[in-house]
């Protein structure tokens, strides 16, 4: 693994880190956590208020100036009163940030009468402040969305976005449900304090997205923002967290809570099997067709309408095998046990009653396809198309493939991948299987073939993978990927999951041993390199010939595995720019060779401080000092 996949899987486990500890100090105080959540949130609307003050004080302030001197000035007021106009006019445009109405479909309520009498009735019942709008939207999912205006410092307005595939998905209680769950963001079973704080959230999200598509800001107030928002996120991830808890009680309240762990349920498995069905395709379409398809939500519809059986006790199951550090949802198997529904009631309710789809007029429901689809092919046009030329030069490698008749080996295989990434409309199974018949003992082809075979649910894929693995050791790596994801994957049957289980006990030893050589990790465990000058010096003098390295310490990673090839961690102080040493050390660790494999990490990475003590622990004497 390169040193940025080391600096991301460290960036990783420190984030893991911080929310137990913070989901630990909740536990423990509550009372204290919540405080501190709540002075740093003021401190975050203090300054922007005070911003805000500045904004509108100062060209107050310099007009009411030039009236009381009746406009004549001597130059140095002038000056003074032009800056303070100017510098008031960069913060007040700076706080103005338009936060537009999410897009999508606008509901009106004689458009769909029977659904906004229960969206008024659920939010009464959830005492939520009045909504602006319910907006329809493309996604699969339902959202309290909230448009502050002026960062939420002159208040902020409402809107129930609702996707046109949850309608589709869900029936009216499952939807009610879902729905009455948003609400509860607006306003918390557990107190008002929790609802603001998680709104507060999302707003400082849409400010961030906001800034990142060409927000102006004054340079002084942008360095508060990227100093403050993570801080407040990791800081009130937790409350979040709780709050999601906390809806899911409304829900349950005001609706039930077997409609909605089954709503959910139905959620979950829907989301992974369009996942995989459309949105995973979705790159090499790009790069095969020059412009979006016509109807997304056509797609999704019949995509949901072909979705196979849920089994709930194995979407259960799949939710359990990761709890997300960045998302504040909780697993959904912690949310069922939350809800006090059992596992054997949480099944697939109401899988014949009639979508929530028919509370909709067919007319408006049309009209609101026609717009989202619109809107989503606009978004899409520019990325589309940038993918699309980036691709123009895969696409006439894969022509000139396939005029050609007679093929060298490495060419069938490289047609075997680029049909399969620019021909959507193609199995690619069955160009796999073809060029096996001719490769039977390629691992490369064995691996991707079996890949595919058990994305589409076929167990015959997990032979074809045993035998890749032993044909080639080094596919462990990615196979253990692929079994994590698949680990993860609510829509796969126990057939292909027993056979999966019986892959991953046959090689879980190497899959260790190699995962252990992919990079650090605070738990490792580290004793000296026991290399002895000659084998030392090759290393010396690659580094000698490395200006920027003033200083070297060489230590062993302990691996699972008795008796197979060491691996090595080489700690640098390097002297210069961050910049220069992250490519420094990619070009150090490609041209150093030792008697093993080896991870290459910098002193100057603020996150590898604690591990880079530790190297030097064992290994005190540098192993290369400059002069």
């Amino acid at each position: 693994m390169g040193v940025d996949g080391q600096r991301g899987r460290a960036e990783r486990r420190r984030r893991v880190a911080q929310v137990a500890a913070l989901e630990e100090a909740a536990r423990r105080a509550p009372a204290a956590y919540r405080r501190r959540v709540l002075l740093l949130a003021l401190f975050g609307q203090g300054v922007l208020a005070l911003a805000a003050l500045v904004g509108l004080g100062l060209p107050l302030l310099a007009l009411a100036g030039l009236a009381i001197h009746g406009f004549t000035l001597e130059l140095q007021d002038t000056i003074g009163l032009l800056l303070m106009f100017g510098l008031g006019v960069m913060m007040a445009r700076a706080l103005w940030l338009p936060v537009a109405p999410p897009p999508g479909h606008a509901l009106r309520p004689e458009d769909a009468p029977a659904l906004a009498e229960d969206i008024e009735r659920l939010r009464v019942a959830a005492g939520a402040p009045p909504l602006d709008g319910v907006v329809l939207d493309a996604d699969l999912n339902a959202a309290a969305a909230t448009c502050p205006r002026a960062f939420g410092l002159l208040g902020e307005r409402r809107y129930l976005v609702i996707g046109l595939p949850l309608l589709q998905l869900l029936d009216r209680e499952q939807l009610l449900a879902v729905i009455a769950h948003e609400f509860g963001h607006f306003r918390s079973e557990r107190g008002r304090f929790m609802a603001w704080i998680y709104r507060l959230r999302l707003r400082w999200l849409r400010i961030a997205d906001s800034s990142a598509s060409g927000m102006t800001m004054s340079s002084l107030l942008l360095r508060f923002f990227v100093w403050y928002a993570p801080r407040f996120d990791m800081t009130s991830f937790v409350l979040a967290r709780e709050e999601e808890y906390a809806a899911d009680a409304m829900a349950c309240r005001l609706v039930g809570a077997d409609a909605l762990v089954s709503g959910l349920l139905r959620l979950e498995h829907a989301s992974a099997w369009l996942e995989k069905r459309l949105w995973q395709p979705m790159p090499a379409r790009m790069r095969a067709q020059p412009s979006p398809p016509l109807s997304i939500c056509a797609e999704q519809a019949r995509w949901l309408r072909e979705r196979p059986q849920a089994d709930p006790a194995r979407v259960l199951a799949a939710s359990v095998c990761e709890h997300d550090a960045d998302d504040t949802h909780p697993a959904l198997a912690r949310r069922v046990a939350a809800a006090g529904v059992a596992t054997g009631v949480a099944s697939d309710l109401r899988r014949d009653a009639p979508p929530a789809a028919a509370l909709i007029d067919p007319a408006v429901l049309a009209e609101a396809e026609r717009t989202v689809d619109a809107q989503w092919r606009e978004r899409l046009r520019r990325p589309w198309a940038e993918a699309h030329a980036a691709a123009a030069s895969e696409r006439q490698r894969l022509e000139a493939l396939e005029r050609n008749p007679d093929l060298e080996t490495a060419e069938r295989l490289q047609h075997a991948h680029l049909a399969e990434t620019l021909r959507p409309e193609r199995d690619p199974r069955r160009i796999y299987a073809q060029l096996l018949e001719d490769l039977p003992d390629d691992a490369s082809v064995l691996f991707r073939l079996g890949v595919l075979q058990v994305d589409d649910d076929d167990p015959a894929g997990v032979a074809l993978l045993e035998r890749a693995l032993r044909l080639d050791i080094g596919a462990v790596g990615p196979a253990f990927d692929r079994l994590d994801a698949w680990d993860r994957d609510p829509t796969l049957s126990a057939a292909t999951l027993a056979g999966l289980q019986r892959l991953r006990a046959a090689y879980a030893v190497q899959a260790e041993s190699l995962r252990a050589r992919e990079g650090v990790d605070e738990d490792d465990a580290l004793e000296p390199h026991g290399l002895d000058p000659a084998a030392l010096d090759p290393l010396r003098r690659v580094l000698a010939g490395t200006a920027p390295v003033a200083e070297a310490w060489l230590a062993c990673k302990r691996l699972p595995l008795p008796g197979e090839p060491p691996h090595y961690i080489l700690l640098l102080r390097w002297r210069g720019s961050m910049a220069s040493e992250t490519a420094g050390l990619k070009r150090l660790a490609a041209a150093l060779s030792l008697p093993g494999s080896l991870t290459v990490i910098g002193d100057g990475d603020s996150s590898q401080r604690t591990y880079a003590a530790r190297v030097r622990a064992v290994c005190p004497v540098p192993v290369y000092r400059r002069g």
